[in-house]
């Protein structure tokens, strides 16, 4: 599965998003991996995203528009 940010970039390993909203306080979010998805916390690379991975990047239902922005990648 190919997942894109509101510019259109395809994410990928060790991208930095930005999810424009708060999740615990937290808008950055780190991808470890696409697949399997593993996304981390920016602010501690060793705390898991608990809740659903995919809702989080998934286009909103009431506008259809994606929100998150990878906006650097680290690489490994």
């Amino acid at each position: 599965m190919i997942i894109k940010d509101k510019n259109n970039k395809e994410l990928r390993q060790g991208d930095v998003i930005n999810i424009h909203q708060t999740v615990n306080g937290n808008n950055i979010f780190i991808v470890l991996n696409v697949n399997p998805l593993d996304i981390r916390y920016g602010y501690n690379i060793n705390r898991k995203y608990e809740y659903d991975k995919e809702s989080l990047l998934a286009p909103c239902p009431f506008e259809g528009e994606t929100k998150f922005e990878i906006i650097k990648n680290i690489k490994f």
